[in-house]
């Protein structure tokens, strides 16, 4: 989903909440949220109605899995 600031990796909308999710290969999770954090990007989404909530995921290569992940309500 493009915004005036950049392109958010995934958007999933339920019923009760929105999840504007950032995900990074190699890095943390914590640069993630900061990305989120840097590009507003639940701004996008303010007028929806729903609370939104951010999330940061990071996957480890070498290991190929989820390195380590943070969640935060906008």
């Amino acid at each position: 989903v493009r915004t005036p600031r950049g392109r958010v990796d995934i958007v999933l909308r339920t019923k009760t909440t929105l999840y504007v999710m950032e995900l990074k290969l190699d890095k943390s999770a914590g640069e993630a949220m900061e990305q989120i954090d840097l590009k507003n990007y639940p701004e996008r989404f303010a007028l929806c109605g729903l609370p939104v909530v951010k999330v940061a995921v990071s996957f480890d290569s070498e290991r190929c899995t989820i390195g380590d992940w943070e969640i935060i309500n906008a």
